[in-house]
């Protein structure tokens, strides 16, 4: 089996099946792929927030490929086994007014800049976070034809955003066009589950994968094998705050989920609202607690003790 690398000197900011391909490897091999962060290069690690503001938004997100797949065409799945993630020191978040789980809430922008050490960050306030790499964009080239925006997520797979594509886990995804023309990118170094501020940890990464492929497989959509362990080990280890609200809008139930574990945040290690908010998009993650009592449904918001110096 063969070991390939693409860099990020030439990246894509949407989905095109037209896009021709960087390289082509055969099923089985492994390939190394070094990615941008999601502002595709723009952020970097002293900028300002009054820099920030002035970002091009048309650059998000950072797709390093298509890396096209020998023999994979249409009715076949890809199986992309993550091996490694490596990360450069460093990471952001922000505040975008306008976007956001909390949009109406927050009117001024607002960048945090994260130091990684190894596996963990203690770039805020109180806090000792640990890190859990992984992709926030692995998919394949569309069916369709044209460009498309890289946010929403598809069968394909895409800006899925789930943080469990880590290291160890195994991803299939149905292939739509010849090659698959596989792309990764906007890798988060850590993130809670609803990413809820509009960021994990953006960070320049680059990833190890082995891509296999399964022939007359069809698939529905992405379909993920993962480790046991759903939380850090440290995290585990101690119990967890839960924020529990219920609402005929699921939506309306996280935003309360969320201002809570804002406040609670803040009158503990004494946070300001925006730095407990970014956490919040790091750490916390959203449950689905029950949807049978219609028309409410309940959200609880878990957020670690061990997150606490």
């Amino acid at each position: 089996m063969g070991h390939h690398r693409i860099d990020r000197s030439f990246t894509y900011n949407s989905w095109n099946r037209d896009f021709p391909s960087r390289i082509c490897i055969e099923s089985g091999d492994t390939v190394t792929i070094q990615m941008n962060d999601a502002s595709d290069a723009q952020v970097h690690s002293k900028m300002t927030v009054e820099e920030y503001k002035l970002i091009d938004r048309s650059k998000i997100h950072a797709l390093t490929g298509p890396i096209s797949v020998a023999g994979a065409e249409p009715g076949d799945q890809l199986k992309i086994e993550i091996q490694t993630y490596e990360h450069e020191g460093w990471a952001w978040t922000s505040i975008v007014p306008g976007l956001g789980l909390l949009d109406e809430d927050f009117e001024e922008a607002y960048l945090h800049i994260w130091e990684l050490e190894g596996e963990q960050t203690r770039s805020m306030p109180g806090l000792t976070l640990d890190l859990n790499p992984f992709c926030g964009i692995i998919g394949l080239q569309r069916e369709e034809a044209g460009e498309f925006a890289t946010r929403p997520p598809g069968p394909f797979g895409g800006n899925m955003d789930v943080k469990h594509l880590v290291a160890g886990s195994t991803l299939h995804l149905p292939v739509f066009v010849e090659g698959a023309g596989l792309c990764a990118g906007d890798c988060h170094a850590a993130q809670g589950d609803g990413e809820v501020c509009i960021n994990g940890m953006e960070a320049p990464m680059t990833v190890t994968l082995r891509v296999s492929v399964i022939k007359n497989a069809p698939l529905e959509g992405p379909y993920i094998v993962t480790p046991g362990q759903l939380v850090s080990p440290r995290y585990a280890a101690k119990p967890f705050h839960a924020f529990v609200e219920s609402d005929a809008d699921p939506r309306e139930a996280c935003k309360r989920v969320v201002r809570r574990a804002i406040k609670y945040l803040m009158n503990r290690v004494g946070l300001s609202r925006e730095q407990a908010y970014v956490t919040c998009s790091v750490v916390l993650d959203l449950k689905v607690s029950q949807l049978v009592n219609v028309p409410t449904t309940t959200i609880s918001g878990y957020l670690p003790e061990a997150i606490f110096d």
